[in-house]
């Protein structure tokens, strides 16, 4: 009798998951990786962003590029209720879908936008028409920074990277339209590698960005949006020889303001973890992990919607093997960090400084668990997810799904 396939397995799994309870993290996850889809011939994945609908089902945003033509387009895989992946394409072209970005408004709606290598920037609502967002050299293309996401009150609230460094301007949507303005300008940084934003509980926009220092060094700036509007305020949190990762959030039970980074030290060959915590006065930063062996890279930091703890994926380097990793860190209820393996060989980076971060976020239907987009070793696009613990009556179909479900490396 032949064996389920990896979709029916993992639909199994979603049909388990039903009847769970919400549950936070704790003990030790249990991955389950779920195939999105594969580059074309001399093709690489680039940026892709995991979201999830308010209904519990996940999406991610991503773009594939051509190495040797530069084609290039853009992406929308979903997943369905049989935990089969549908993928449409949003454009496809020369020099197109550098970077993209991918957000839900509050009835459902995908948002989508994208930097394309003539630093033009489009977007798609709904998946209607593509529209303009701003006209040939509005945004950095060579390194393409944009996100997208909504504030509390059911706001668009994005960004790109522009032309000048340390430029950044909005991006909004009407329902219909799109829009952009000016959004804040960054000082003493002649290069930005990679930008965040979130917005906390009155609806303000807090950033983060990682680059070059005019002075040298790299460092990781932070800026936040004044309540009446005008300049942004800014300033340097960390220096150090790299900041290799940066992500922030809002922590949905109090709406403060979260980041992580990574830094590495030249001298020592040390690399670091932190997490930062706004507390209502002051910055609270906690270092999370120190290494002389290992580096720790691009990140990404979600929280638990059922508990508002805070979950970080992120990427790792260990220097004795090259080995590229990735795991996650979480905070338990006995606030103590975690770390979990999630898959111990995938890819970090990709051509000409194009992006292979990972996009953590938790499902938002009752069931808040957390979910990772990634590029596995075999260059595919690739979700893993970390269900809750089920029902009893429903703990054999999971470990059913279980002594089926294998990494797609380990079974082409």
């Amino acid at each position: 009798m032949p064996s389920p396939s990896r979709g029916v397995l993992f639909a199994m799994i979603c049909a388990a998951m039903i009847t769970s309870p919400a549950v936070a993290i704790d003990g030790t996850p249990v991955w389950f990786s779920s195939f999105v889809a594969s580059p074309g011939a001399n093709s690489y994945v680039s940026s892709p962003v995991l979201a999830f609908d308010h209904y519990g089902s996940a999406s991610v945003g991503w773009t594939e590029i051509n190495q040797n033509t530069n084609d290039g387009a853009v992406r929308h895989s979903q997943m369905t209720g049989l935990g089969l992946w549908n993928t449409r394409t949003l454009i496809t072209g020369n020099d197109v879908g550098k970077r993209a970005a991918l957000s839900f408004d509050r009835s459902e709606r995908p948002l989508l936008a994208w930097v394309n290598g003539d630093g033009s920037v489009q977007g798609q609502f709904n998946y209607g028409a593509n529209q303009s967002i701003a006209g040939t050299g509005a945004a950095n293309a060579a390194r393409p920074n944009i996100s997208l996401g909504y504030d509390l009150a059911g706001n668009a609230r994005g960004f790109f990277g522009g032309t000048t460094t340390g430029n950044f301007r909005s991006i909004g949507h009407t329902g219909s339209a799109f829009n952009t303005a000016d959004m804040l300008s960054l000082t003493g940084v002649t290069l930005v590698h990679d930008s965040a934003m979130s917005t906390d509980g009155q609806g303000r926009r807090h950033f983060a960005a990682r680059g070059n220092l005019s002075g040298g060094g790299q460092g990781l700036m932070i800026a936040s949006e004044p309540a009446g509007g005008g300049t942004w305020s800014s300033a340097t949190l960390a220096s150090a020889d790299a900041i290799t990762g940066v992500d922030i959030a809002r922590d949905p039970t109090d709406g403060r303001m979260a980041l992580t980074y990574t830094t590495h030290t030249s001298a020592t060959n040390t690399s670091k973890l932190f997490y930062a915590k706004f507390t209502g006065s002051f910055l609270q930063t906690t270092e999370l992990l120190s290494s002389t062996t290992e580096q720790f890279r691009d990140v990404s930091l979600a929280f638990d919607l059922s508990d508002g703890r805070p979950a970080i994926a992120y990427e790792n380097f260990v220097n004795s093997n090259s080995a590229q990793r990735l795991l996650m860190a979480y905070l338990t209820g006995a606030m103590t960090w975690q770390h979990s393996l999630v898959d111990d060989s995938i890819l970090h980076d990709a051509p000409n400084n194009h992006a292979r971060r990972p996009s953590l976020a938790f499902d938002d239907f009752g069931t808040s668990w957390p979910a990772i987009s990634y590029i596995d070793s075999n260059g595919a696009l690739t979700v893993a997810f970390d269900p809750p613990a089920p029902e009893p009556a429903t703990a054999g179909l999971l470990l059913l799904a279980c002594l089926g479900v294998a990494i797609r490396r380990k079974v082409v």
